[in-house]
């Protein structure tokens, strides 16, 4: 038996735009999903047939596969690429991070088509990362923030396949370009939290105005800043998921939410690669 482990993550900035090669920025969050394969002659694990088909990738010689998982499916924190990256470690030893990544690419390919490599890319190496799709992309790792966030859930599932299908049907060059515009100066701020916060909102409604917003999760933007958050956004491709959230004390947010009905966790980058 073998055991790998790797983080989720959260995009601050470039959600959709990083897949047309604007700047995104992100961070690996301390929630982890843990990945045990055992030999078998075939791919073995619980779930679908998209997951089996991606472990498939990763296994032609095949595996039984056990996960467990911190993270929300679906939600915009990197669940697949997680995935991906756990199994990875699982499969190979001593592997370069570059290997690493080029290995994960593999399932998130068939997770999600033609994914920029952004939510591998800051999963595998940890950190916060300033990444640009490219051949090969530009990833520039960028000190990690000491804060802690408060990260609300809305318990829809977004499907990335989707909303950026609805994305490439429209015309929204000026929309991604203006989004792309403030990653630079959100990872000039990221351990401000009154200076990163509005950068944030400020996204949101860039991603509001894109269509991938929800009335759910404006509704908990709206409540995180009514209580007194520095910024707050959707996190991940939309159609549902989650948002983040900033605040001087973030277990007081995260209460408070939790006592208006809201789900709310408190997440906090790792501060090295795991």
């Amino acid at each position: 038996m073998s055991v790998g482990r790797a983080p989720g993550k959260l995009i601050l900035c470039g959600e959709h735009a990083v897949v047309y090669g604007h700047p995104a920025i992100a961070i690996a969050v301390g929630l982890f999903t843990e990945v045990e394969v055992t030999p078998c002659r075939r791919v073995e694990a619980e779930g679908d047939d998209r997951l089996r088909e991606a472990l498939s990738a990763l296994a032609p010689q095949g595996g039984r596969f056990s996960i467990r998982s911190e993270l929300p499916m679906g939600a915009g924190m990197g669940s697949s690429a997680s995935l991906a990256v756990a199994a990875v470690r699982a499969l190979g030893s001593a592997l370069t991070l570059e290997e690493e990544l080029e290995q994960a690419m593999r399932a998130e390919r068939v997770f999600h088509g033609s994914p920029s490599g952004l939510d591998a890319a800051v999963i595998a190496r940890g950190g916060a990362l300033r990444f640009q799709r490219g051949a090969p992309p530009a990833m520039t790792p960028l000190p990690p923030p000491s804060w802690t966030g408060v990260v609300l859930d809305t318990g829809v599932p977004g499907d990335t396949r989707a909303m950026v299908a609805q994305v490439a049907r429209g015309a929204h060059g000026p929309l991604l370009a203006e989004i792309g515009s403030i990653a630079d100066a959100i990872g000039d701020h990221l351990d401000n939290i009154g200076l990163l916060g509005p950068l944030l909102t400020h996204n949101h409604a860039l991603l509001r105005a894109l269509g991938v917003s929800t009335p759910h999760l404006d509704h908990l933007v709206g409540e995180a800043l009514a209580l007194g958050a520095t910024g707050a956004k959707l996190c991940g491709a939309g159609g549902g998921g989650v948002a983040l959230a900033l605040h001087p004390d973030p277990a007081a947010l995260r209460d408070a939410l939790r006592a208006r009905g809201h789900r709310a966790m408190l997440v906090r980058p790792p501060q090295e690669r795991q």
